[in-house]
């Protein structure tokens, strides 16, 4: 998927070993709390590790600690990609 630099899109939606920062959660306040509760909060830099295949669940990085989060939660988690400053 294309995205301009800057925008925001879905976790899901970034690639493997793609960074993004959290921007909010699109959800109920139990699912706010819930994403809360692993670290998943607003300003949080998030790394995506694998995706799982046919809307399995994602693999991510947050503070240093690998989570899995199923495919329809990931979906509703806005983040701001972040481009990787190794790469120039």
């Amino acid at each position: 998927m294309f995205r301009n630099e800057g925008e925001i899109c879905a976790l899901i939606d970034l690639a493997e070993g793609e960074r993004g920062v959290i921007v909010k959660a699109l959800g109920g306040l139990g699912l706010v709390r819930r994403l809360a509760e692993m670290g998943l909060t607003p300003g949080v830099e998030v790394k995506l590790l694998k995706k799982g295949s046919f809307g399995g669940p994602v693999e991510i990085e947050v503070r240093g600690v690998a989570l899995a989060l199923g495919y329809g939660v990931a979906s509703k988690v806005l983040v701001k990609p972040v481009k990787d400053e190794s790469h120039g």
